[in-house]
């Protein structure tokens, strides 16, 4: 129920219960409604511009978000309810990134580890979002096996060699997750591009510039979330204009009342 104080409030409150019974019920009703509408609508609006949403069309967050009108039959003002937000399964899966989101919680990883995005895989800084070659799932990394003819095990800086003359002979750019840590204590998903040689005096051929790079960080099965309300600032938009919504809904079901007692 609301608490509003307003004389004209007040006033279609008395108008709504004198032409029928159920009038202030079903205005209520419509008024729930309507704010948790409204709040979807703002919702979704802030969904898009504090996260990357890549495919506004299919996106199953998005598409998650939605709201439930109350129950039609019930007739009890203080039972009416209408509710807003991410549903808690959509498809089939379960639907909790804009709850994480919202309050800032941690994510733990089911596996191994987190996979996380370094500054080179978001271009240089952490300000930028991750374009579409460089997300995880088009990375396609493998291990050594899969990568050389004769495959180095357990020694990473082998390894790496390995990595790097392939990518050199293959002119190719390879996605490579070594057995474990470098020697610097890095480990996850290593891009080596060809970048190309330079021949020496003496006739050699050495590598011209840093061929490898870290595309993502696998040392830690944790991952804090900055903190991103959407709903909340959506609630608080409608709720401020409440009283607006109800007296809206309060003049169309004084003018259907009316008409019905109009045509008997």
């Amino acid at each position: 129920m609301f608490n509003i104080d307003d004389k004209d409030m007040k006033q279609l409150e008395k108008n709504l219960n004198d032409v029928n019974k159920y009038a202030l019920v079903d205005t209520i009703r419509g008024t729930l409604n309507a704010e948790a509408f409204q709040t979807m609508q703002i919702y979704k609006k802030n969904v898009r511009s504090k996260l990357t949403i890549r495919t506004p069309k299919n996106n199953i967050v998005l598409k998650s978000i939605g709201y439930e009108k109350t129950n039609y039959s019930e007739k009890n003002i203080n039972n009416l309810e209408s509710i807003t937000g991410q549903r808690s399964e959509f498809y089939g899966k379960e639907t909790e990134q804009l709850r994480k989101q919202e309050f800032g919680e941690t994510l733990i990883s089911k596996t191994k580890y987190t996979p996380k995005a370094t500054k080179t895989t978001r271009e240089g800084s952490y300000k930028k979002v991750v374009p579409k070659q460089n997300l995880i799932a088009r990375t396609n990394a493998k291990k050594i096996e899969d990568i050389a003819k004769h495959p180095v095990k357990g020694d990473v800086e082998k390894q790496f060699r390995q990595a790097v003359a392939v990518a050199h002979t293959t002119h190719k750019t390879i996605n490579f997750i070594p057995d474990g840590e470098t020697s610097k204590h890095k480990f996850g998903i290593f891009q080596f591009k060809d970048t190309g040689t330079v021949k020496k005096k003496d006739g050699t051929k050495k590598i011209k510039g840093h061929s490898g790079k870290l595309l993502y960080s696998f040392k830690d099965k944790r991952q804090n979330l900055h903190k991103r309300p959407m709903l909340k600032p959506a609630t608080e938009q409608v709720s401020a204009k409440s009283g607006e919504i109800f007296k809206n809904e309060a003049e169309k079901r004084l003018l259907k009342e009316m008409s019905k007692n109009l045509n008997n």
